[in-house]
């Protein structure tokens, strides 16, 4: 069973569910998959994270159209200044004056990153965030979740087509293979970013 790109994938999962006449809804299992996988927290990993420099126009920029959630907002002056993100509601409470100045939080409100203090500048910022899964399309495609964890493809797939499909008996099985890929995608990126390095403690300090 080969699944390294999207012809290959649902010739997969048509072999799987054992069923030579879902050429046409196969496709529909796999989106939905995919729309789980932007959705669910448990899918972050680092392959999926990206940067961007994002310029303001009276303290806002407009989102990268692939944007999911940001991971840092890092303010470019000399120097760097790493933003603190604030819910819309503290932020526009905090950040009530018109006056520029240099930036200390962020905030998002749809499509738009708000900057509080409004920059007195041009200087950009560096978003660090993470990216909604490249869809496949054309039978070539792949993506990092393809060729890194194609069990969650393959399992994912089988279990959007249980409403399609009715009363399958596999549904159950569909969903424990499914939670294991997603453990497994989860561990393998805790263990790329942690595993043999020493953590350094952040000390807090009371001050009476």
């Amino acid at each position: 069973m080969a699944l390294s790109n999207y012809g290959e994938l649902k010739t997969s999962v048509a072999t799987l569910l054992n069923r030579s006449d879902l050429t046409t809804a196969i496709p529909d299992f796999i989106a939905m998959l995919e729309a789980q996988v932007n959705r669910d927290v448990r899918f972050r990993n680092r392959r999926q994270e990206a940067s961007a420099s994002l310029t303001f126009t009276s303290g806002s920029a407009t989102l990268p159209t692939d944007f999911i959630e940001a991971r840092t907002v890092v303010f470019q002056s000399d120097p760097r200044v790493r933003l603190e993100y604030m819910s819309p509601s503290v932020f526009e409470n905090t950040h009530r004056s018109n006056t520029t100045g240099s930036p200390v939080n962020f905030t998002i409100v749809g499509d738009t990153l708000k900057l509080g203090p409004r920059p007195d500048t041009t200087t950009a910022a560096s978003l660090s965030y993470y990216q909604r899964l490249t869809s496949l399309s054309a039978d070539s495609d792949t993506n990092w979740l393809l060729q890194y964890h194609p069990d969650v493809y393959l399992y994912g797939a089988a279990l959007h087509s249980a409403p399609y499909l009715g009363e399958d008996s596999r549904l159950q099985t569909w969903v424990g293979l499914m939670d294991n890929a997603s453990l497994q995608v989860a561990g393998d990126d805790t263990r790329a970013r942690w595993n043999g390095a020493p953590v350094r403690p952040q000390l807090s300090v009371t001050v009476v």
